[in-house]
């Protein structure tokens, strides 16, 4: 009994020693509010960009001769021309310079930006090029290879120097400006993205002008850019948690310990940032290991990159070919990067336009395709409408889709996608399952303004009971910006859904942080295994109880794009639809009759089947 009560007075002494007497500072409970916005400011422009995160982003930065030297060639009218016609000696490039001004509208400019690294810049590591025209743009090397694109108003504005132009010579690349924003070159307010003077969806301003406002070799402290992507995802966190939930205060936590140890300045501060950081995202999100954390569980969300890119809507034609060079040579360079980047395209037109004009961007996606990065899908020529063409018209796109596929990539697709189609016809699951598909992928239903969409996976059943597994993916939309919630919101629901993430009508964009991002996601166990792996989707038995829809996917808020004037004339995009669409139809029908007439009645006519294809 004496021990017990000594082992008490002991103890009770021990916690009275500990715990002083008056308390140091009151402390009263967090406003939430009030820490989600303080740590919003710590990695935001704006007003704080100066004593921030921000601020501490860059090490040094280089814009003026002998380091950088810019000179431009215009060319003329609206041409675009080859690599080999732009750079030639007689196009007398002239000096350029930061605050020059670049125009008209879809006009062409070829910089020549002449690079040399200095032995002071030779010891810093990571050095990029920052390119900032609020246009779109695609680098070159010296040997007429397209490297990767280049978006304007920070969307994907740097190219990482590779080691070879760190030798103490000057290199040269080009730089190719087209003169349009990510969706034409229309005025007034921006669409999709919150940034000044973007783009609208309504008709061209002929007369725009952009402004060159950076071009400069930047030395950048990766470590201050990871904890940006760190403290992003956290803040994120804190944002989707449920209010005054534990995740909640953990996430809030954890961001003022981080703001609270930044000193601007100070970089070994920023590396015990991350450590703080690492409390939450775990230890391994700087590395692609946190793809495995939590390899013995059942992925239910698996990221894919992707970019969807109209094959005609706010810009000419010819500038739909250059937006696809752009980005898959985008996710060719990123892919060389990171191994685990998985990527899906569709529309065998746009593949064909690539192989024709860009040989060597073409020769990329084909050996990364190989690899098993690059995935070509969909099945079909272009990402069509199902609801006025043809049945023949809906046939020969699965037909000559997949023939290109399987001629090209050695396969045919197993999933069609069309996630931008105006609503569904439902003869479709026939149509795919003829053409060897059995998954459907579909998106824009979820913006109907009468009712939502009930599914996100469901079987959908044709009039003649062929079904295929149709996926809308619950972030409600295929060009994702792998934040917290849009993962998040794929996890709410317990069954697997494919996570796509780009930006619409590119893919040059910061993929880089968007890989950052679902490391950290990964980490916080919300994509467990399968990040930017290839979205397998579940087998048939998995899904036989899920539900069946046997009737027309309408898309309401559409319609009225069924029922425009009967001629619409756009003239910027020398584009016309008009009711004679039908008449072309069957004159094209007429024409096939009496070729195959011909050749039956005459042994020296050959039947056209080359030029018929390619009309």
């Amino acid at each position: 009994m004496c021990e017990l009560d000594s082992s008490c007075t002991n103890s009770s002494s021990s916690i009275t020693r500990s715990y002083p007497l008056r308390a140091p500072i009151p402390v009263g409970k967090r406003a939430n509010k009030l820490y989600r916005d303080r740590t919003a400011n710590f990695y935001s422009p704006g007003q704080w960009e100066k004593v921030n995160l921000l601020s501490m982003m860059h090490l040094a930065v280089y814009s003026q001769p002998p380091d950088l030297k810019l000179s431009v060639w215009s060319s003329p009218g609206l041409s675009r021309p080859a690599f080999s016609e732009a750079t030639i000696e007689a196009n007398g490039y002239r000096p350029a310079q930061i605050g020059g001004s670049f125009g008209p509208s879809w006009s062409t400019h070829w910089f020549k930006v002449q690079i040399n690294i200095s032995e002071k810049m030779r010891q810093m590591e990571n050095l990029e090029l920052h390119w900032d025209c609020s246009n779109e743009a695609t680098v070159w090397n010296a040997q007429g290879e397209p490297l990767q694109g280049l978006t304007g108003r920070g969307e994907r504005t740097e190219w990482i120097i590779p080691a070879s132009l760190k030798d103490g010579v000057e290199h040269t690349i080009y730089i190719e400006m087209a003169c349009n924003g990510m969706f034409g070159n229309a005025a007034g307010d921006p669409i999709f993205k919150d940034n000044a003077n973007g783009d609208a969806i309504q008709p061209p301003d002929p007369d725009k002008y952009f402004a060159l406002t950076k071009a400069e070799i930047v030395a950048v402290d990766l470590q201050a850019r990871m904890l940006h992507s760190d403290i992003q995802i956290i803040h994120q966190a804190a944002q989707g948690f449920p209010e005054d939930s534990w995740e909640q205060h953990e996430a809030l936590n954890i961001a003022n310990r981080i703001i609270n140890t930044f000193r601007v300045g100070d970089r070994e501060l920023i590396v015990r940032s991350r450590k703080i950081a690492e409390e939450y995202l775990g230890p391994d999100v700087n590395s692609e290991n946190v793809f495995h954390v939590n390899s013995e569980k059942n992925a239910s969300v698996f990221a894919i990159g992707h970019c969807h890119i109209d094959t005609c809507w706010l810009w000419p034609w010819k500038e739909t070919k250059r937006k696809v060079a752009r980005s898959w040579s985008n996710q060719c360079d990123l892919m060389d990067r990171y191994s685990e980047l998985t990527f899906a395209c569709s529309q065998a037109q746009q593949f064909k336009w690539l192989k024709e004009g860009y040989p060597y961007a073409w020769e990329r996606v084909k050996a990364k395709v190989k690899a098993g990065q690059f995935h070509p899908i969909g099945g079909c020529w272009i990402e069509h409408d199902t609801n006025m063409p043809s049945g023949e018209s809906l046939i020969r796109q699965f037909l000559f889709g997949q023939r290109f596929f399987e001629s090209n990539f050695g396969r045919r697709s197993t999933t069609c996608w069309l996630p931008d189609t105006f609503g569904q016809s439902s003869q479709i699951p026939q149509l795919c399952r003829q053409a060897g598909m059995n998954r459907f992928l579909t998106q824009k239903i979820c913006f109907n303004n009468m009712n939502e969409f009930p599914h996100t996976k469901f079987n959908w059943v044709a009039l003649d009971g062929s079904q295929v597994i149709c996926h809308m993916p619950p972030a409600k939309t295929c060009c994702a910006d792998a934040t917290f919630g849009d993962v998040k919101r794929n996890r709410s629901i317990k069954i697997t859904h494919l996570f796509s993430f780009s930006v619409k009508e590119t893919a040059a964009v910061d993929l880089p942080g968007s890989r950052s991002k679902d490391c950290a996601d990964s980490e916080a166990s919300l994509t467990p295994q399968g990040c930017f792996l290839v979205f397998i989707w579940v087998t048939p038995p998995m899904i036989s109880s899920t539900s069946l829809k046997r009737r027309p996917i309408p898309f309401p808020l559409g319609t009225a794009s069924f029922t425009s004037s009967s001629i619409v004339e756009f003239t910027p995009l020398k584009l016309r639809l008009s009711s004679t669409i039908g008449k072309q139809r069957s004159s094209f029908r007429d024409l096939e009759l009496l070729a195959l007439i011909a050749s039956v009645e005459d042994e020296s006519f050959k039947y056209p089947k080359k030029e018929f294809d390619e009309m």
